[in-house]
């Protein structure tokens, strides 16, 4: 329930957490800081009798109070509290759930308009927020002089070839990547390229995305006490990228619309980042969201919904992307990769790649079923027939290069 309500806190409001072990603890912090503190959440077993601790916890009104007890509890606790300003009550048992009584129902939603209002304006309203997130991780900052660069028209080859060469690890890498046939066919003179000869034949944005790749992956390090696996992970996301690009660029799927490589290669390599988040740093949360996955049968995001949707990864992964101000066309295909109706032919292609590599069974966690969304593959004119024929081609072309290209980057 501390994992739970650190998530909530942090991720929905920016607020960095303070543990007490107990009241007397809790009692100190709160003399120590006073109102800078905004809010008290105490999970107990007990009710909390006294008058005196109630009214000190909330500081006679001022902040708010939210004890979170056992059921058969809270009527007592209702009582010992009936002249106290600022008290909020949850059950444990319903801590979890999207019901009204739910501790995030309790605390409130201030996100509750973020998949609505305007980029610019959603940028503003979470840039104060975002700076108080003490479990974001940053991107490396070589990647975000990268993306500027590829995002720039007037950047030449040149220029592309210096900044990568600040850093000789990630040119190694990217030239065994490069190398790849996913990106030269057939291979023929590669093992002789330089990296600039390959930046002019595949261009600075697709060779820019890719230094991104092999960057991310070697930068993003998992603490010691997770158990996320990372492999598993890039697999997925690498492997996503690629999809999406074979979809597109063999014309596999009816778009209306030219997507820049960058957009939908960067959209599809961090869709499920939010999930790489959660398990750094809440992985005991992970676990409870996954184990609730296999008991229900149901999808990971289904598995988030049921216990709450205090944070879910794709909420967490669009406040990575803001934070890191990696643009808006791939922030929306990350904000809405799983519920793609009525989205930009970018959402749609990333929503349509992931589903089809889990149809692979290579989602993040084994036995993740896709779950398409009706009315994309009705927009795409994608039926039954044509999933099948195009399941079995990627499982023929792709999916063991794109393991080689995971284990490379590692």
């Amino acid at each position: 329930m501390a994992k739970f309500l650190n998530l909530l806190l942090n991720y929905q409001y920016g607020l960095s957490i303070m543990v007490a072990s107990d009241l007397k603890k809790a009692a100190s912090l709160l003399s120590e800081n006073g109102t800078r503190i905004r809010c008290v959440c105490a999970i107990q077993s007990d009710v909390i009798n006294s008058d005196v601790t109630i009214k000190g916890l909330s500081l006679m009104g001022k902040i708010s109070l939210f004890l979170v007890l056992p059921t058969n509890k809270l009527g007592l606790q209702r009582m010992a509290c009936a002249q106290a300003e600022s008290v909020f009550f949850c059950a444990w048992e319903r801590a979890f759930t999207q019901a009204d009584a739910s501790l995030q129902r309790v605390v409130g939603n201030l996100f509750a308009d973020l998949d609505t209002v305007p980029y610019p304006v959603l940028q503003q309203q979470v840039d104060r927020r975002l700076r108080n997130l003490n479990t974001l991780p940053t991107l490396p900052e070589i990647v975000m002089r990268i993306m500027r660069l590829v995002n720039d028209p007037k950047t030449t080859p040149d220029e592309l070839e210096r900044v990568l060469c600040m850093d000789p690890a990630i040119v190694m890498k990217l030239l065994q990547v490069m190398r790849s046939p996913v990106f030269t066919g057939t291979g023929g003179r590669t093992a002789k390229w330089t990296l600039k000869e390959i930046i002019t034949r595949l261009g600075v944005k697709k060779v820019g995305a890719i230094a991104q790749q092999v960057k991310m992956i070697k930068g993003l390090v998992k603490p010691d006490e997770s158990k996320f696996d990372m492999k598993r992970f890039w697999e997925h996301s690498v492997g996503c990228a690629i999809v999406a690009d074979k979809l597109y660029t063999e014309r596999h799927i009816r778009l209306t619309t030219e997507i820049e490589f960058n957009d939908y290669w960067v959209g599809s390599l961090l869709h499920d980042v939010g999930r790489l988040v959660i398990g750094f740093f809440f992985w005991d949360w992970f676990a409870r969201v996954e184990e609730h996955r296999k008991e229900t049968g149901g999808s990971f995001r289904t598995a988030e919904h049921d216990l709450g949707d205090v944070a879910s990864h794709v909420r967490i992964g669009q406040l990575m992307l803001l934070n890191n101000d990696m643009g808006q066309d791939s922030v929306s295909a990350v904000a809405s990769h799983h519920d793609a109706a009525g989205a930009a032919d970018l959402v749609r292609l990333v929503h349509m790649a992931n589903n089809l590599y889990k149809d692979l069974g290579l989602g993040y966690l084994p036995g993740e079923k896709p779950e398409y969304n009706v009315e994309v593959l009705e927009a795409l004119r994608i039926d039954q027939g044509r999933l099948e024929v195009l399941r079995d081609q990627l499982a023929a072309d792709v999916v063991d290069e794109i393991k080689t290209m995971v284990d490379q980057c590692m």
